[in-house]
């Protein structure tokens, strides 16, 4: 095995029973001897897996060892993984990072509406009509939803928002958004929200096209979240 796919793994083994709470916040992880004998590697590729750690934000590494940091100091990185640990995914993980998405979207929706130039404008509002006259199967609509979200990022002539959306979409907008496995609400709920919404791209309005964004993830939020919690509970009586 290489020795970069030896570091990657045995970092990605620490960092999920970091995530899973089996090393608590300023617990001192094993030493690099202990580790180095149950990986049955050489400290040095040891030292590299946990210097990725460090990297993630989720140890700090010390004179006399590592020791875990508190979750809320890792990077966007290990949000991810942490989304992943579980099948179905948490359902209050999945929703607190919708929670932070749709603080995103509203921004991106308002300052996107207000700068669009007309063919900007035209393209925001084709994605709109097909999200509303189309009837699009739960994941047609998770694509749509990520369009719409593009184009309003392009928009606003942003490039640090262009940034920040492609983050968020790679590192974990796939265990978040509607798949054929996570129902969200039906495209009969969305409707008069897709609406309005098409009417403040038209307007350029671009506080309206904000409140409603949010108002239409809000839907979304709670209906994924009571399918995780349906197939939890499914799983569990089986």
């Amino acid at each position: 095995m290489p020795e970069m796919t030896q570091e990657s793994s045995i970092a990605a083994q620490l960092r999920d029973e970091i995530l899973r709470g089996q090393y608590r916040r300023g617990e001192r992880l094993p030493s690099e001897r202990d580790l180095a004998e149950r990986f049955g590697v050489h400290r040095s590729t040891v030292r590299a897996a946990v210097k990725r750690l460090e990297q993630l934000g989720i140890a700090d590494v010390r004179p006399g060892g590592a020791r875990v940091n508190p979750i809320e100091e890792a990077s966007l990185e290990v949000l991810g993984p942490w989304l992943a640990l579980k099948d179905p995914p948490d359902a209050e993980l999945v929703d607190q990072t919708l929670d932070a998405m749709n603080g995103f979207l509203a921004h991106v929706a308002r300052v996107g509406t207000e700068r669009a130039s007309d063919e900007e404008q035209q393209a925001l509002l084709a994605i709109l009509d097909e999200m509303i006259e189309t009837n699009p199967s739960e994941r047609r609509r998770g694509e749509l939803f990520a369009e719409l979200s593009a184009a309003f990022v392009t928009a606003s002539g942003n490039p640090v928002l262009a940034i920040l959306r492609h983050g968020l979409r790679t590192r974990y907008s796939d265990f978040a958004l509607p798949d054929a496995r996570r129902k969200s609400a039906t495209n009969v709920q969305l409707a008069p929200g897709l609406k309005k919404l098409r009417t403040a791209v038209h307007k350029r309005s671009g506080a309206e096209a904000a409140e409603t964004i949010y108002s239409l993830v809000s839907v979304i939020r709670k209906s994924i979240r009571a399918s995780l919690a349906r197939r939890t509970r499914e799983n569990t009586e089986r």
